[in-house]
């Protein structure tokens, strides 16, 4: 042991899938306890401040670690002037000192939006805040790890020096914020979020009622590749006409400030703590990298009662977007557009698309060489699908495709009936669907009469999703409407997050939800490894079997959530594995197993 090569340990140690296993490495020896050390602390995780205050004195201690951590997640919440009025901390029951005190917080004087949460079995996740010094330690702790290349901020409210703080990492690569709160009162910075050299950025799940201008603006960072955002901070509206006058721009370069109640820019006071900070460009511009756009519009729901005039206000200023990239390979639209009007002109090098039925007719043309389609639109009629795939043949849209998933409500072996007439030369194709089931002679039937019509197919899922909970979803916003409580009082409760969305219906189910239910295995009634779950395994092998003499060149199949069948060639076995998702938590892109089995 004593003869193979550090760098051959730190590959071992960085294997093993559980932290207990590697503190037990660390343990051992000497030499593994410098190498393992390596290792654990090169995913730095901060959520728990109670955790955080038994580990820093240990990082303060080993300077050396410093240069090792990659990345840092962060998840704690600095205690404010005025908590009760922050939806995200306002059920914060202490604030936790360095030497692990805790002071408790008063909470005599509840607002009204907080009893309602109270009321309904809402409570916010976090109980502990952490007090000026703690937080001062914590963020220069955080800065001396001068090698990140990712920065996460998960479910906090954002620092008042967040805006300097991202610019102490010279090598970062991704940055992510969601869950989380824009910072109170921003303290300004001449450094612009342009001159990141962040690749990767993600915006997700902005809460409270702050204007998000600020981190709109971090989409101007010049090396972006891959940019994802939802409704809650429209980056793309930082880069179309503004809707304040002309003269709130009127510097070029640097940071300035603007009185969020005045139409005029004026120098930064520090008098005027309820000053934010904006980029003062003139015409700001997006990164000429970018490759991939993911962006999450509301629920078909919110659009009919929440979002008015969405034309002007939302859908014209992202087609105006979307013509200024040029190079983009990967589009997302999750959730619901009523349409989209894109000329023909725009996204020509778009190869990957993702979004909802009512899109694809604008987007996937002949004028851009579609090779991979994926269609979430559960609400959406099997005439309304024929009807957009006979739209796509006629335009030339559908010529190069290669990969096809659809997301149904309801099974119709009517489906299959569609695809096989349109896309023949598909060569990935997905099917799930929420309710329903092919029949065991569709099944049977589906090698001889589609898919041995499709010469170059090699991998077919269709199946059967259940999202967990689904029941439940949208649950809150409709507690709170049945206790009387109008709907300005859900924003203010829930903020934006949930306040903007509204009630949600099950046929509008966040398309996310799907991704995490592909990989839940269904139930079968008995207990794993049992007889029942063994003869279903041999009924499914049975099913694929009847398809080898028309399907030559398929090689992979899943007619079951959490299970794929595989094989090497023609003449080899099908094998049942356990599927599992793919690492990281972003999307489906060209490039990064858009499909499972490219």
């Amino acid at each position: 042991m004593s003869s193979l090569p550090n760098e051959l340990w730190m590959n071992v140690f960085e294997e093993l899938g559980s932290p207990n296993d590697l503190a037990a490495v660390v343990r051992t020896n000497k030499r593994f306890q410098s190498l393992g050390q390596r290792v654990l602390y090169n995913h730095v995780i901060w959520t728990d401040v109670r955790k955080f205050v038994e580990n820093y004195p240990f990082l303060q201690a080993n300077p050396a670690l410093h240069t090792v951590p990659r990345s840092l997640t962060l998840g704690i919440s600095e205690v404010c002037p005025h908590n009760e009025r922050i939806e995200q901390i306002n059920r914060a029951r202490g604030i936790i000192h360095p030497n692990g005190d805790i002071q408790n917080i008063s909470r005599s004087g509840r607002a009204h939006e907080a009893r309602a949460l109270e009321e309904i079995g809402i409570i916010s996740p976090i109980e502990l805040l952490a007090s000026e010094d703690l937080t001062q330690i914590l963020y220069s702790q955080s800065a001396a790890f001068t090698n990140l290349r990712e920065l996460n901020f998960m479910g906090m409210v954002l620092p008042n020096m967040f805006y300097s703080l991202v610019h102490s990492f010279p090598a970062l690569d991704k940055l992510t914020i969601e869950d989380c709160t824009p910072p109170i009162r921003p303290v300004p910075t001449l450094l612009h979020p342009k001159n990141l050299p962040i690749t990767q950025l993600t915006i997700l799940g902005l809460r409270g009622r702050r204007d998000p201008r600020e981190l709109r603006s971090f989409g101007e960072a010049q090396h972006l590749r891959v940019i994802r955002f939802d409704w809650t901070c429209y980056i793309y509206k930082h880069f179309c006409d503004p809707p304040t006058p002309p003269n709130i721009w009127p510097q070029v370069g640097g940071f300035i400030n603007v009185h969020p109640q005045a139409g005029h820019a004026q120098h930064f006071n520090h008098n005027h703590s309820h000053q934010t900070i904006i980029p003062a460009h003139e015409n700001p511009t997006p990164s000429p990298h970018i490759h991939t756009i993911d962006v999450k519009f509301p629920t078909q729901k919110s659009w009919q009662s929440y979002v008015p005039e969405p034309h002007d206000q939302l859908l014209n200023p992202f087609v105006e977007f979307l013509t200024k990239f040029p190079r983009v390979t990967n589009l997302r639209i999750r959730n619901f557009l009523p349409c989209l009007r894109l000329p023909a002109s725009a996204l020509p090098n778009l190869a990957c698309y993702h979004g909802p039925l009512t899109t694809i007719k604008s987007v996937v043309s002949g004028q851009r060489r579609i090779k991979r389609l994926d269609i979430r639109d559960t609400s959406a009629s099997l005439v309304a699908l024929e009807k957009s795939f006979r739209e796509m043949e006629v335009s030339g849209g559908g010529a190069n495709l290669e990969s096809l998933s659809v997301l149904l409500g309801w099974w119709d072996d009517e489906i299959l009936y569609a695809i096989r007439y349109h896309f023949r030369g598909l060569s990935h194709l997905e099917i799930m669907y929420r309710e329903g089931d092919p029949s065991e002679e569709t099944v049977l039937g589906m090698g001889a009469h589609f898919f041995g019509e499709m010469p170059n197919l090699s991998s077919v899922h269709i199946f059967r999703v259940i999202p967990p909970g689904v029941d439940n979803v949208g649950s809150i916003a409709d507690r709170l409407s049945a206790r009387g409580y109008p709907h300005r009082s859900i924003q203010l409760v829930l903020g934006e997050l949930i306040g903007v969305q509204g009630p949600v219906e099950r046929p509008d189910l966040d398309d996310a939800v799907f991704e995490e239910a592909k990989y839940v295995t269904g139930s079968s009634g008995s207990s794993p490894g049992g007889d029942g779950e063994e003869s279903e395994e041999m009924t499914l092998r049975e099913l694929i079997n009847a398809w080898n003499r028309y399907c030559p060149s398929l090689r992979e199949v899943q007619l079951k959530a959490g299970y794929v069948w595989r094989r090497s060639g023609a003449e080899d076995v099908w094998t049942q594995r356990r599927t599992a998702p793919s690492r990281g938590t972003g999307p489906r892109l060209l490039g990064e197993g858009w499909f499972d089995t490219v």
